[in-house]
């Protein structure tokens, strides 16, 4: 007699008794397997309740469908895990919606060709409104035999994990690091980027490449990715690829994972729908739709109570210096914030216009080369000793706030210092100033350092 599984979770599987749900059953039965989790096998009757059917046709059509439905629960059943058959009615990507509570459901499995009734297929296929949908991961399967092997303990299973800096590729990070739980992961990161936007967030000048990144910028892409990566998976968990990308994202995704012979591309989801769709086209829609690789979409959760607190520990903090002001009170309060083993960078940035009065003192480079002396006299005597790095950057721009915005990303500051000329008040907000600027417009935490009180 066969025991009950050890795990209350359960995976669901949708089918329509296709071949292709047939490869998605078999996917999901060894994942249950290997978890020692209940498989539940659902399919449902579309257009049930609506006055599609009659009672009589209704009853004859639920008998039939249940049959199959029973016999495909049986095949399942002798590859290993135990299986539930459930027969419901409504919209297929409904059905599943509903049946997969996220506390008591793992993961849902379809195949990649389901579809709706005829009359309804503009809206999508089953397993694109499922992912859009559903609170829990979907995964959409179009070769079941990596999987089989995988949960097996056979082979490695080739995961290209599609990412940028969102919330949403946190989520795809986590469900990967509990992939890398049930068995071996072979993960690849991929990161398209629109080339002008990542000039324009490092302050870089020149020409832009067609084919591949500024080297700045692909290693500030490269490095700000491993870092994300390893945050979740740990330390060369997995290889990262940065690629520019002119077009659609979804299509440069599809080639790298393709390039990689994946046998599964992670993404992300926000689930946007309605006219959310039509402002913010789904890449993950887009992944779905066209990738040869089977395809899971991790939802983003819902925000849920304020975690506990913790320690957050800054290990390049980035401080902007006014050598025209006396500033030098900010300094002290950057080197207070860290611990050994951290890097702070004085930087200053020299306006255009002003080092043009100064040429007939100095030539430019003198002028660099002075402000660099003068921020490395900034450094404590004993930062050396307490084993802190002290860098300095001198930078030419004529707007200050944007340097030093773009400064911070170059670096991968984990906090901008600033000092303030003056205290928050009438002044500051109607004249504005680089420090209400760099909060206004830095992605990263500012600690702006008033003036003391006189």
């Amino acid at each position: 007699m066969k025991t009950e599984p050890k795990n209350t979770m359960r995976i669901i599987c949708g089918t329509d008794f296709s071949k292709p749900a047939e490869q998605a059953a078999n996917a999901a039965a060894a994942l249950a397997a290997r978890l020692e989790e209940t498989l539940v096998l659902v399919h449902s009757i579309e257009g049930a309740g609506l006055g599609a059917f009659s009672p009589k046709v209704f009853d004859a059509l639920s008998a039939h469908v249940g049959e199959q439905l029973q016999a495909e629960a049986g095949r399942l059943r002798a590859l290993g895990p135990t299986v539930k058959a459930e027969l419901l009615t409504g919209p297929p990507d409904e059905a599943l919606v509903k049946l997969a509570r996220p506390r008591a459901t793992r993961l849902i499995v379809v195949s990649s060709l389901g579809r709706r009734a005829p009359g309804r297929w503009l809206l999508g296929s089953v397993s694109e409104r499922t992912a859009e949908s559903a609170a829990v991961p979907t995964l959409v399967v179009r070769d079941a035999a990596p999987f089989v092997a995988w949960a097996r303990g056979e082979r490695a299973l080739k995961v290209f994990v599609a990412l940028d800096f969102s919330v949403s590729a946190e989520a795809a990070l986590r469900w990967v690091k509990e992939l890398k739980r049930i068995g071996p992961c072979e993960v690849i990161a991929g990161h398209v980027n629109w080339p002008t936007t990542e000039r324009a967030r490092l302050g870089l000048d020149g020409p832009l490449p067609l084919t591949e990144n500024p080297p700045v910028a692909q290693q500030v892409l490269e490095r700000d990715l491993r870092a994300r990566v390893s945050e979740f998976l740990g330390d060369a968990a997995a290889r990262v690829r940065v690629v520019p990308n002119w077009g659609r994202a979804d299509a440069a995704l599809i080639e790298m994972a393709r390039e990689e012979k994946a046998d599964l591309l992670v993404t992300g989801t926000h689930q946007h729908h309605g006219l959310e769709r039509l402002a913010d086209p789904s890449v993950s829609r887009g992944l779905l739709h066209h990738a040869p690789m089977s395809v899971a979409c991790v939802p983003t959760p819902a925000a849920g109570p304020m975690a506990g607190p913790r320690i957050r520990e800054c290990k390049r903090v980035l401080m902007a210096v006014d050598l025209d002001e006396p500033h030098g009170f900010a300094a002290p309060y950057g080197y207070s914030i860290v611990n050994p083993g951290v890097t702070v960078r004085l930087l200053h940035n020299i306006v255009p216009l002003q080092a043009l009065h100064r040429v007939n003192e100095k030539e430019p480079a003198q002028v660099v080369a002075a402000s660099a002396a003068k921020l490395r006299a900034l450094a404590p005597d004993k930062a050396d000793a307490r084993g802190i790095t002290t860098e300095v950057e001198v930078t030419e721009s004529r707007e200050t706030a944007e340097a030093i915005c773009a400064a911070a990303e170059r670096f991968g500051a984990d906090i901008i210092c600033i000092g303030s000329h003056t205290r928050p008040g009438f002044t500051a907000k109607v004249l504005g100033s680089v420090s209400l600027a760099v909060l206004q417009n830095s992605r990263r935490p500012v600690l702006v350092v008033w003036p003391p009180a006189k």
